[in-house]
């Protein structure tokens, strides 16, 4: 084992028989497949960039003969399914890591295929509470780490753009950096949209929730390099190689540190934490977490971390590593114990031999994941659709004069309702089911009140309270409705009018025509011959595209009543 109290396998013999296992039937179930072929994170976007990985991964460890004859076996042989899955991930991260005195447990072994990327898998049955894995937190790349620490502080860079300069930096000093070993196994950049052509992203993201994202996502990154970075470069007293620094290589270190930083603790921040972000994510369904010795928090929490607090002992450590970039800071690195200052990959949920082992990026819809990480999951529970404001507003507008509109929507003001806001918007969300934000059915609902009705609700708005709840919404309808009794129960019903229903399937119809001319039909087609790797982009978005399009095509049944009644939080 790799460290003190770190599960493994209890036996050489216990690991050969793992190994046999994986090898003689492969280490996915067809669902498993499925699930890792939709979750793969470390792709680079380019064939170039692929043949310099597979390069680079070339190095293989064989601890046993019966290993090495079946790697050769499937070479000879190539199974589609399973191949690419027995090349094991290179020594020399493993060398870098125990030189880092990051601990992980014999019972994982790290896999690579030149077009699937890394992947944990585990060597025998793991139970919850089992610790895999221990990283100290001088190990992680970050703005207090990196050699670039006083550049990027004088410079005031702060959160996500701090981190970027340092990842660059770290690049650029090349076999100087400490975390040159850790570097070498990432991509150049990862295939999140961001790094997607301009075209790319018109084609492929056209109406869904990240088409306007994206674009602006591009802007910023421009606007911010061009304020901080490029004043870095042009600076005498830094004396950085541009050819490092660029636009380009802004975009790439941006793609990294979206997809692969954690938030560490107050002192340390966000940063790269090394075999923590080898482990593919799985939505509400991870068999790990990333947390501290100290402490319950974990991978998937609210505010994602803030691990803990760093000792006086580690920030004088930190000062040195940081002073002297071409340091061997691998001889610096501990990890004492007991240490608050190390983070931990503990088990929450049982895996079995053979079965990859899965963290959590948290609980998010496939826009966020294929925004951020670059991949999306068939099915996924969390997606929404969003439907802007504006959008209801052009639909009411074909009915009603504006200064009618006006009234109506400041009403529903009044009684304390309002969408979700972004920067430039107000929207509301269609859950996965085809259920509307209640919000959007109270505006639509108020938006047709005949005139008496509009007028007493008009005139009783200070009886409603702040809180928006059922009590509201029943307050609302015996208003309207002339004082019938009704339950909780009953909301959704009295609430979904013949008006209202016929506004939501128009909703719907007017959201489908963002996607251009194709129909849901066309896009599942299309779908279904698509390789998750070798069309990496194309497929993704296809499944984005497919999983929005079925969320409005249940808003529509919703709205024709095909829904089961249920209370609801409001």
């Amino acid at each position: 084992m790799n460290g003190e109290g770190i599960v493994g396998p209890t036996s050489t013999e216990d690991m050969n028989k793992a190994n046999e296992e994986i090898y003689e039937h492969g280490h996915h179930s067809d669902d498993e497949k499925n699930v890792a072929e939709a979750s793969q994170t470390h792709e680079a976007v380019t064939s170039e960039i692929h043949l310099a990985e597979a390069n680079q991964y070339h190095e293989v460890e064989l601890s046993e003969p019966h290993e090495a004859q079946a790697i050769d076996q499937d070479l000879q042989n190539p199974n589609p399914n399973c191949s690419n899955s027995l090349l094991q991930a290179p020594a020399s991260i493993k060398r870098w890591m125990t030189s880092n005195s990051i601990d992980f447990s014999d019972a994982l072994r790290f896999v690579d295929g030149p077009d699937s990327g890394i992947s944990v898998l585990s060597l025998c049955d793991l139970a919850v509470g089992d610790l895999v894995a221990t990283i100290p937190k001088l190990s992680c790349l970050t703005v207090k780490t990196s050699a670039a620490r006083e550049m990027i502080e004088e410079a005031e860079l702060e959160g996500s753009l701090g981190l970027c300069v340092a990842v660059m930096y770290e690049r650029s000093l090349g076999s100087d950096s400490p975390w040159d070993g850790y570097l070498q196994v990432l991509p150049e950049r990862e295939s999140v949209p961001l790094v997607w052509s301009l075209e790319e992203a018109d084609s492929l993201l056209s109406g869904t929730e990240l088409d306007k994202v994206v674009k602006e996502d591009k802007a910023c990154l421009c606007e911010d390099w061009k304020e901080h970075i490029e004043p870095l470069i042009l600076s005498e007293s830094f004396k950085l190689d541009p050819s490092y620094f660029g636009v380009e290589q802004y975009f790439s270190a941006k793609s990294l540190v979206s997809s692969r930083s954690f938030e560490i603790d107050d002192y340390h921040g966000y940063g790269m934490v090394p075999l923590a972000d080898l482990f593919n994510h799985k939505t509400a369904a991870e068999n790990v977490h990333f947390t501290t010795q100290n402490s319950s928090s974990s991978s998937d929490d609210e505010d994602d971390g803030d691990i803990s607090q760093i000792s006086d002992d580690e920030k004088s450590v930190v000062e040195t590593l940081s002073s002297s970039p071409s340091g061997n800071s691998g001889d610096n690195f501990t990890n004492s114990g007991d240490d608050p200052n190390n983070l931990e990959m503990i088990v929450v949920r049982e895996v079995q031999a053979g079965a990859e082992v899965f963290n959590t990026y948290g609980i998010m819809g496939n826009a966020a994941l294929l925004h951020r990480y670059g991949f999306t999951e068939p099915d996924n529970t969390f997606d929404i659709v969003n439907i802007d404001l504006n959008l209801v507003l052009k639909h009411c507008s074909s009915s009603f004069s504006s200064r009618y509109i006006r009234s109506r929507v400041s009403l529903w003001r009044r009684l304390n309702y309002s969408g979700c806001t972004s920067e430039n918007s107000e929207y509301f969300e269609i859950s996965f089911n085809g259920e509307p934000q209640i919000e959007l059915i109270v505006l639509v609902y108020i938006v047709f009140l005949p005139e008496y009705a509009y007028e007493k609700l008009n005139c009783m708005v200070d009886f409603f309270v702040e809180a928006i709840d059922s009590t509201n919404l029943i307050k609302l309808i015996n208003i309207t409705r002339n004082n019938c009794s009704i339950g909780a129960e009953k909301i959704n019903e009295l609430l979904l009018t013949r008006d209202v229903r016929n506004a939501l399937k128009s909703l719907a119809d007017m959201r489908e025509t963002f996607y251009g001319p194709n129909t849901l039909e066309d896009d599942e087609s299309r779908l279904r011959i698509r390789s998750s790797v070798k069309d990496r982009k194309l497929y993704h978005s296809l499944v984005l595209r497919v999983c929005e399009r079925r969320i409005l095509s249940r808003l529509r049944v919703y709205a024709s009543g095909g829904y089961k009644t249920k209370k609801r939080k409001v």
